[in-house]
């Protein structure tokens, strides 16, 4: 399995992480990767696109130190992204010609118009060229980290038969409860007597139910609950992850009984036990797949910031400013 992302802004289709690279003329340099720059312009989308992912809002910092630190995150990222295009370079990994068209074409499309991405790439301070040439890094960038997962990545079937025995409890289900409500709204501010017409429908509903008739149905055509689009259904969930109010009445049922009416600050309401599922282990057989991508994805990631580290470990990094 490939992994999904290699970077966080390396969205092959997406407009924003693209364009994000297109560096404008006449910039502000503040790092060189082996000379060559990344500009302030450059940085300042980076970190724009860190606040995003971590849904923060720069006017709402308290800490000052909290914007210098996202900052080096996103110049950390950028400084990355560039070694990986060189090492590209030099690997014979740069993608051709078709590929850049085609990515260039998804992004287009994306747009109202032709003329509506024009003028995208000119707020943005760049052109068609320099937009197909940050594709061309992006993509070449990409390519090179696939090819460090590929050598470098392996989950064999004893990696995952020992992560499925040191993780047992991870695969133990709990007992699952399947229930069905029925609610009437009656918060107990409302007067005596709305609150006692309440529980009379409650009580009709569950005389409606004695005689045989469909708690589906009559959940969908009387529930005040959210759930009476599925017929009162509920998720199922262990017993101890229901509601409280829900727990010792569910308790006295059997599969395919209904609760007495049981009231609430919200109202009334009727359960019914559909099913009790009994706990379980998920087998090995079944678990396998998602052990396997969770310990490639894991494995991916580690080797994708070891080959970064050893790449700017033997390339000349320059900080031109200070953040």
């Amino acid at each position: 399995m490939k992994l999904a992302t290699i970077f966080q802004r390396l969205a092959l289709v997406a407009f924003h992480a693209l364009l994000a690279c297109a560096a404008p003329v006449a910039a502000q340099v503040v790092a060189t990767v082996n000379g060559a720059p990344i500009s302030n312009e450059q940085l300042d989308r980076a970190f724009n696109e860190v606040l995003k992912e971590r849904r923060l809002n720069l006017t709402r910092m308290q800490r000052p130190a909290q914007a210098r630190e996202l900052k080096v995150v996103a110049l950390d990222r950028l400084i990355q992204e560039e070694l990986f295009w060189q090492a590209a370079q030099k690997e014979g990994l740069v993608v051709s010609d078709a590929e850049v068209d085609k990515s260039f074409a998804e992004t287009v499309a994306r747009f109202p118009s032709k003329q509506a991405f024009e003028l995208q790439l000119i707020r943005q301070g760049t052109d068609e060229k320099g937009f197909r040439a940050s594709i061309r890094r992006l993509l070449s960038a990409d390519r090179y980290a696939d090819r460090v997962v590929a050598q470098r990545v392996k989950v064999t079937d004893a990696d995952i038969e020992g992560y499925y025995k040191l993780n047992a409890q991870l695969f133990d289900k709990p007992e699952q409860w399947k229930v069905r409500t029925i609610a009437i709204g009656a918060p107990a501010t409302q007067a005596v007597d709305e609150r006692r017409g309440a529980r009379l429908r409650a009580e009709s509903l569950r005389q409606e139910l004695a005689r045989g008739a469909s708690f589906d149905q009559l959940a969908r055509q009387h529930s005040d609950d959210p759930t009476r689009q599925w017929g009162g259904e509920l998720d199922p969930a262990p017993l101890a992850g229901l509601p409280e109010w829900m727990r010792a009445p569910l308790a006295k049922l059997k599969p395919g009984q209904v609760s007495p009416v049981i009231e609430t600050s919200a109202g009334f309401h009727l359960l019914k036990l559909e099913e009790r599922v009994p706990a379980f282990k998920v087998p090995l057989a079944e678990a396998r797949q998602g052990i396997y991508d969770d310990l490639y994805n894991k494995r991916a990631r580690e080797a994708i910031e070891a080959a970064a580290k050893e790449l700017r470990a033997a390339a000349k990094v320059e900080m031109l400013v200070t953040l």
